[in-house]
């Protein structure tokens, strides 16, 4: 089975977010690639995820349901799907 590369935007619920404690998390729960932070505005940095996922049914919506149920998360958004060869 192929497998896929998903690059995902975690948007935090405040600036208060201790996002050293989010990574952390992330990465217990969730087999990434990498997290690099991105600055949105006014202090605020969302987080970048990229995460080596199979390529079966049901897509990305099991990471994005795990991801998003995370404390401190706000949203989550795919913003970018790769196929690997």
């Amino acid at each position: 089975m192929a497998e896929v590369a998903v690059t995902l935007r975690l948007m935090p619920e405040s600036p208060e977010v201790n996002l050293d404690r989010l990574e952390a998390t992330i990465k217990e729960r969730v087999k990434v690639h990498s997290i690099s932070r991105e600055p949105v505005a006014f202090g605020l940095e969302a987080l970048r995820v990229v995460a080596v996922i199979p390529d079966a049914a049901g897509g990305t919506e099991p990471l994005e349901q795990k991801l998003a149920s995370l404390p401190g998360v706000g949203n989550v958004q795919v913003i970018n799907l790769t196929r690997l060869l």
